[in-house]
């Protein structure tokens, strides 16, 4: 068994990186984007961990670089392919910023993008993507993760009853090893609907974040959860655990600060994927000139839960990420 790129055979048990090429930029650098195939011991699906759509998301990067030594120091004991794709949006990740600095537009909402010469850069690096990356996988995990100033985990999921297709991204959600899911149907130009659109099977992955980038601990964590959720698809063999999970939210939201300053956390990383009761504060925004509070950030329902965090001090601007929650009153346990 083996794999192969574009007349490139990457054998059983062996590793090779290819780039995949975009255009000439105006500074005449030829923008390529990277591609890193692990082949498994055993005959397989291809399986996809992307990561980097957006470039403030440096601990998805990052994972992506360390799940390829550790899935190379483990002995390669998976069936199939795993394609790394560690950086979808280089320039967003030279800038440091969640859209691209070329043309201000957010990568995962402009998919299936376009060709060149026929819209925005996003778009045409969209469109490479589409085009050259998306259709060699059988199976994609979109990673996303936690800025400079927060942490994320939770997982999407859909309605398992609606067909077979649901029901195994469903519990790939379930042994993700986060406690909040989140029922949600894409209609937006996102990687995972474009994937969903060619026919793959699409999982959304949000986990990590600037706050845990030392944190070995945490990657540990998330290698493990990987490893559980490709159990799901038996590309790794065994039973997956699927207790993580305790409750699946229909309704959700983001939470972000109606003004700028400083940003000051009440409540730490021990809230991520618990309850909290309503009118729990969750954080301030003071002014660093007058020192007054400008804004108190409160859980809204009567039971919160909690899915995203903004775990520092830190500078904000008005609208920007401070928490993503859930209704629990909306949703159900999975377990039951």
């Amino acid at each position: 068994m083996s794999f192969e790129w574009d007349g490139t055979e990457v054998p059983a048990s062996s590793a090779a990186m290819f780039e995949i090429p975009v255009c000439t930029m105006a500074s005449g650098f030829q923008l390529t984007l990277a591609v890193h195939a692990v082949a498994g011991k055993r005959s397989g699906p291809v399986t996809l961990v992307a990561c980097g759509s957006h470039g403030e998301e440096l601990w998805s990067s990052e994972f992506c670089r360390l799940l390829k030594s550790r899935l190379i120091r483990d002995g390669y004991d998976f069936s199939g392919t795993i394609l790394l794709a560690p950086v979808l949006n280089p320039h967003s990740f030279e800038s440091g910023t969640r859209n691209t600095p070329i043309d201000f537009h957010n990568l995962n909402r402009v998919f299936p993008g376009s060709a060149l010469g026929k819209n925005w850069f996003t778009d045409v690096l969209a469109g490479v993507i589409a085009e050259k990356i998306l259709p060699r996988a059988d199976f994609i995990f979109d990673y996303h993760g936690g800025g400079s100033d927060t942490v994320i985990h939770y997982h999407y999921t859909v309605d398992p009853a609606a067909s077979a297709r649901n029901a195994v991204i469903h519990a790939v959600a379930r042994a993700s090893g986060a406690e909040v899911l989140w029922e949600h149907n894409e209609q937006r130009g996102t990687l995972s609907n474009c994937g969903d659109q060619l026919g793959k099977t699409c999982f959304v992955v949000e986990t990590g974040g600037g706050g845990l980038i030392l944190d070995q601990g945490y990657f540990e964590k998330a290698y493990s959860d990987f490893l559980n959720m490709l159990k799901v698809i038996e590309v790794v063999e065994g039973e997956p655990d699927l207790s993580a999970a305790r409750i699946v939210v229909r309704k959700g939201t983001s939470l972000r600060p109606s003004h700028g300053g400083t940003f000051v956390p009440v409540c730490g990383l021990d809230i991520m994927g618990k309850s909290l009761t309503k009118g729990t504060v969750l954080g301030r925004v003071v002014s660093p000139y007058t020192f007054e509070i400008l804004d108190e950030i409160k859980a809204p329902f009567d039971k919160t839960e909690v899915m995203m965090i903004r775990n520092r001090i830190s500078k904000v601007h008005p609208g920007e990420y401070a928490y993503i929650i859930g209704d629990g009153d909306s949703g159900y346990d999975p377990r039951a």
